[in-house]
């Protein structure tokens, strides 16, 4: 009896080191099986792109498949949704946006980005003020005295009132200090279009729906809505350098269950660092009309944040009903 007293009592001591030794393996071999990283969109959306060569890119790094899962449905709010009932133990990921923040001024049942863990930012899709390039406003500045000194008669086309071109034309509006008259169409394609035919004096849009006719020639840029400047146009001017304090427009970013293991998390938030290093990508994305921005987890829960207060402002001081688009 003596001797299995001792033997138990030493098996009590010695469990809580195997059980440390068992957790430190786990994560040295982590991932070590098929990672499901499920996109809340459709395939060949915007998410859909720019996340299928970084999960390529995580597949060559631990040797184990990313196995990328479509899930639309909702703007981007089932897929959300999966994100965030799914299992906590590392082998589920995800990709989230600006909508997930705004979901729940436009859909009943919604995420919450609070309900996951940020692992990294990698790209901005970064709002503009763009003019026809045949129009008098050679600079934003010449643009804002304009519309100080005429109220409301500059026309800004947008993909309709509450919709994306017109929330970043309102926060632009507003960080200004200037009216336009906003002219709503059914979308992108129809408010370029607009503008295009001389129809409109500027939009907001995002870059990738105009780069294609500034490229061409038959758009310009007055200003980007970014927090640096664009790769592809680096003698544009962000917002802020002109002294608007505006970064608007969409990001795309990944995340994984709330309550995943912080290690786990930041084993795959530094990979995804490396893939956005990697030249290959980061050409692809900027070929595509996209800003590579990598932040990691700490400066990803900052844009959030400032996107919150964005659209918090957008609702309760500028009284805009958001819509899906």
């Amino acid at each position: 009896m003596k001797k299995l007293l001792v033997l138990a009592i030493v098996l009590a001591l010695a469990l809580p080191l195997f059980a440390a030794g068992a957790q430190e393996e786990t994560i040295e071999k982590y991932p070590s099986r098929n990672v499901r990283v499920i996109i809340p969109w459709s395939v060949g959306g915007m998410t859909d792109v720019l996340t299928r060569p970084v999960a390529s890119h995580l597949e060559k790094q631990f040797g184990v498949p990313f196995v990328v899962e479509n899930k639309p449905g909702g703007g981007g709010v089932v897929g959300s949704l999966e994100i965030e009932k799914a299992a906590k133990d590392g082998y589920v990921i995800g990709t989230t946006s600006m909508s997930t923040v705004s979901a729940k001024y436009v859909s009943p049942i919604y995420p919450d980005i609070h309900n996951v863990e940020l692992i990294s930012q990698v790209i901005t899709i970064p709002a503009t003020v763009t003019v026809n390039a045949n129009s008098p406003f050679k600079t934003l500045q010449d643009l804002i005295d304009y519309a100080k000194a005429n109220p409301g008669k500059l026309t800004n086309s947008n993909s309709g009132t509450g919709a994306s071109a017109h929330i970043y034309a309102a926060y632009f509006e507003a960080m200004a200090g200037i009216k336009v008259n906003h002219i709503p169409y059914p979308a992108y394609a129809e408010a370029v279009t607009a503008l295009l035919g001389g129809h409109v004096d500027m939009t907001n849009i995002p870059l990738p729906d105009l780069s294609a006719h500034v490229d061409s020639g038959a758009l310009r840029l007055l200003a980007i809505a970014s927090a640096e400047r664009h790769p592809s146009y680096p003698d544009v001017p962000t917002l802020k350098e002109l002294g608007i304090d505006a970064v608007m427009g969409n990001y795309s970013g990944f995340v994984a269950p709330k309550g995943t293991d912080p290690e786990k998390v930041r084993i795959i938030d530094e990979a995804i660092g490396r893939a956005m290093q990697d030249e290959t990508i980061r050409k692809f994305l900027i070929d595509a009309g996209y800003q590579p921005v990598y932040l990691n987890r700490t400066q990803f829960a900052e844009v959030i944040k400032d996107a919150e207060k964005q659209l918090d402002f957008l609702v309760n001081e500028l009284g805009i009903k958001f819509i899906d688009d």
